[in-house]
This record gives C-alpha cells, structure tokens and sequence, in this order.
C-alpha cells in the first residue's frame, strides 16, 4: 500500500474512533452487542468468515494458541466499555495480527510461515498478549480505551536500494500509531478531549520510515488530563533514530490545552524559577559537561506548556533530545518541580492538582 493509500487508511480508522459513539450518539450503550460471547467470537481466527491469515493462524497450532491468549485478555478488557468501545478492540486486533504477517515477510495471507517468518510472528503474538493487559485503563474516573492505526507496507526493492541497505533492509515498514480515547457517555468534554487528543499523533506516512506513537496517562481527574506523547520515526538508512517527546493537557470544563496562564501568576518571574531549577537539575544529570546546560536552551524549552506534564507531585518539564544543548546521543531527560516548590508563583484558580492548597 503506497502512503497516500494508507493516509486514507488512517484518517478513516480517526475518523471511526471519534464516532465511536453507540445509541443516541453517546457513546455509553453496553448490550448484549458486546457481550463476551459475541466479542469472542469476533476476534476468533477460527470463525467462519475470516480472512485468509487468519485461517493460517487458527491452523497453526502455536500461533493459535498464542493468539487464543491475546483474545482471553481482550474479551477481558471489553467488559470495562461500551457496544463502540468492544468493536474497536476487535478492530484493532484484526488490524494488528494483519500488519505483523506483513512486518514477518508474509505478502501472501494464504502461505504458510517459513521457520524464520513463524518465530518472527511468535515473538509478535507473545508480546502482544502483554500489551493487550493495557488495551482499556481506568484512571481518574475515565475509562480510556486505546486506539491503534497499524499498518505494515512491504519493502520493495526500489525503496531498499534507495535507502542503502540492500538485502539488509526489513521486511516492511511499520507504523503504530496509539492515542487514547475516553470511552462511556460522550459528553461534550470528553468528546472534545478525544478530538484533541486524536490530532496530537503526527505522522509522515513516507514509504521508508518506520513510525511509532505511544503515550502513557500522566494524570486524570474531573478538571484536567494530562498525557504524554512519544514519537519516533526511523528512516531506512538514516544515521540515527528521530524521537520526541510532547504534552498534551486537556482543561475538561472548556474543553481545551493548558495555556501557561492556566498555571502560574503573571508578573512573578516564574519563567526564571523554573529555568534556573531546570539548569541545576541537568548539571547535575550531566556532570562530566563543563559549563552544561546552557541557560538560553533550557529556558526556550523549559517554558513551553506542549512541554509540561501535570502530575500529582508536581510540573514535570520534558526536553526533547537536541531541546537543552545536549546531542542526539545525549538523548532527552525531564526535571520535575514539586507543586510545594512553585506556590508563590502558581494561579490561585488553577484547576486541581496544580491549585495551592489553603
């Protein structure tokens, strides 16, 4: 599939997430639909109706029985979401298992694994039935629900000639782009945090990077919800391997991101304080750097709120690699600053936990 074919995938598979919204356009309907029966059935490889790999798989007695774990878990998970929410699960399951034949060197869904393909998809389905353990999570009163676009292209031998590597390039190129979605009634907070959170993955779709997006929840409650984002991008042949890091904060009661406003007083040089406390902090992560970090770096990044991590200890200042001075070698680090540490400097109306206590 070229990327202009799954750039359309993708934005479907989007588009499908934010109307994940069940009866009355709400998103909290729970029936017999998704029911475990029904969810089982669904992600079963051995159903009548299912495709070709899957076919494959259910007749192969260690895949299947790998396989089998995944969708024990997953039929697990679906309990914890709506008639919407169990769909997705299985669509993303189905979504997935294809792009690992691809990823294993399987163009062909009807071929049987060679030995080395079938330990690649075994290693593949392993790790999947630990990931699936993370499918739905219940933080802060929200039950997010993880949402997948997957895809493998194959590596043609144009692409890996021009990328250097030859007969050394992979088999495909993989992109796995996650973000959360808050499951159950689709109030219009919640929905527009889905929407917000949706359009933070950015991805290049290029025929010769492999793309990857993750993100774990930071905090969650009733006035605000904080995650973080990981990208990286891989180019075939490239020297090194592109990563970064991002926030995003959702205010639930507008329904919008954190502005540095939200945070702290105007006019009381927090700027400086939380600079100065970054600069000492990776002086001491980075010892063996003279004269390291340089001010202007860590003050440039250090103030940007798509930066900032909401936790419940304190503002948690993500650096990029590249973002303080430092090398790609250097990677990135974070510097935390208790909440007890900031107060004379934080908004008397900022939501909860950033607000100072009485």
């Amino acid at each position: 599939m070229s990327a202009r074919g799954v750039g359309h995938l993708f934005a479907a598979v989007a588009t499908l997430a934010l109307c994940a919204c069940g009866d009355s356009a709400t998103g909290s309907s729970k029936t017999e639909q998704s029911s475990a029966e029904r969810i089982s059935a669904g992600l079963d490889v051995c159903a009548q109706g299912s495709n070709e790999f899957a076919q494959r798989v259910c007749e192969n007695r260690s895949l299947a029985a790998l396989d089998n774990q995944v969708r024990e878990t997953l039929v697990t998970e679906s309990a914890s979401v709506s008639d919407a929410g169990a769909a997705m699960l299985v669509q993303n399951q189905t979504r997935w298992r294809e792009a690992q034949r691809i990823s294993c060197g399987i163009i062909d869904p009807d071929a049987q694994p060679t030995t080395e393909q079938q330990q690649c998809l075994e290693a593949e389905f392993r790790a999947r039935a630990q990931d699936a353990t993370n499918a739905v999570q219940d933080v802060g009163g929200y039950t997010f629900q993880r949402m997948e676009l997957v895809d493998a292209t194959p590596v043609t031998a144009e692409i890996a000639e021009a990328s250097g590597l030859g007969d050394g390039a992979p088999n495909a190129v993989v992109r796995n782009i996650r973000f959360p979605r808050i499951d159950g009634e689709q109030t219009p907070e919640i929905r527009r945090f889905n929407e917000l959170v949706a359009q933070e993955p950015q991805f290049r779709l290029s025929d010769a990077t492999n793309e990857s997006v993750d993100y774990t929840i930071a905090y969650a409650g009733p006035e605000l919800i904080s995650v973080r984002f990981i990208v990286s991008q891989d180019t075939l042949g490239a020297a090194n391997v592109t990563n970064t890091v991002k926030a995003v904060t959702v205010l639930m009661n507008e329904g919008r991101a954190l502005l540095a406003t939200d945070v702290f007083r105007a006019g009381t040089r927090w700027e400086d304080f939380i600079t100065t406390r970054a600069v000492q902090t990776i002086a001491r992560q980075y010892a063996d750097y003279p004269n390291f970090p340089p001010r202007r770096d860590v003050y440039e990044t250090a103030t940007k709120p798509h930066l900032w991590l909401i936790t419940e200890q304190g503002l948690l200042l993500l650096f990029p690699p590249l973002s303080f001075g430092g090398s790609h070698a250097d990677g990135g680090t974070e510097v935390t600053i208790p909440w007890a540490d900031l107060r004379p400097y934080l908004n008397p109306a900022a939501p909860t936990p950033i607000r100072p206590s009485a």
